[in-house]
């Protein structure tokens, strides 16, 4: 008999721990979550199209405002001190650089550059090249002299001219 009683309690056991079986819900309310989803598809996809298109008007506009800006820098900057070739390399400067002892080295655009001592003498002429945007090969009576140029200022060794934009009074003195 205790055989029985136990049959039946584990009987009982499995039925109690087995998953009941769904009652069926009626099926009105199940769309509903399916028509929101969508409608709210449709505005994101609505509100992404229109950020696009505001986003792309915006850059085109400040786009080409930019690009004139930056046209109008290059033209003053290469009208007033340096020339640059197609690639935008520089090639050419048109400055005084003068030392703190008075020395001075006068660079023009047309290549030509003239060397003064501290007392204004002319000590070294010639043609130069600019190389890789800061250097300055010297030709004529400093041949094979290289200058460093930083843009404000000349460096020849140890000396250091301030550079400004020649207004043609380089001359003896």
């Amino acid at each position: 008999m205790d055989n029985d009683n136990f049959e039946q309690q584990f009987t009982q056991k499995v039925k109690s721990t087995m998953p009941q079986k769904r009652v069926a819900v009626a099926d009105n309310g199940s769309k509903l979550p399916l028509i929101i989803a969508i409608a709210l598809a449709a505005i994101t996809l609505v509100e992404s199209i229109v950020l696009v298109i505001t986003l792309t008007n915006y850059f085109s506009e400040f786009g080409s405002d930019g690009e004139e800006v930056v046209a109008d820098y290059e033209t003053s900057l290469e009208d007033a001190i340096h020339s640059y070739d197609d690639n935008g390399n520089l090639i050419a400067l048109e400055v005084t650089c003068t030392a703190d002892n008075g020395a001075k080295f006068v660079l023009t655009k047309s290549k030509t550059y003239e060397q003064y001592s501290t007392s204004s003498a002319i000590i070294g002429s010639g043609s130069y090249s600019v190389v890789n945007d800061s250097l300055i090969s010297l030709s004529g009576s400093n041949e094979g002299k290289v200058l460093y140029y930083d843009w404000a200022s000349l460096a020849d060794g140890l000396t250091i001219y301030d550079c400004e934009e020649d207004n043609g009074t380089a001359t003896a003195e």
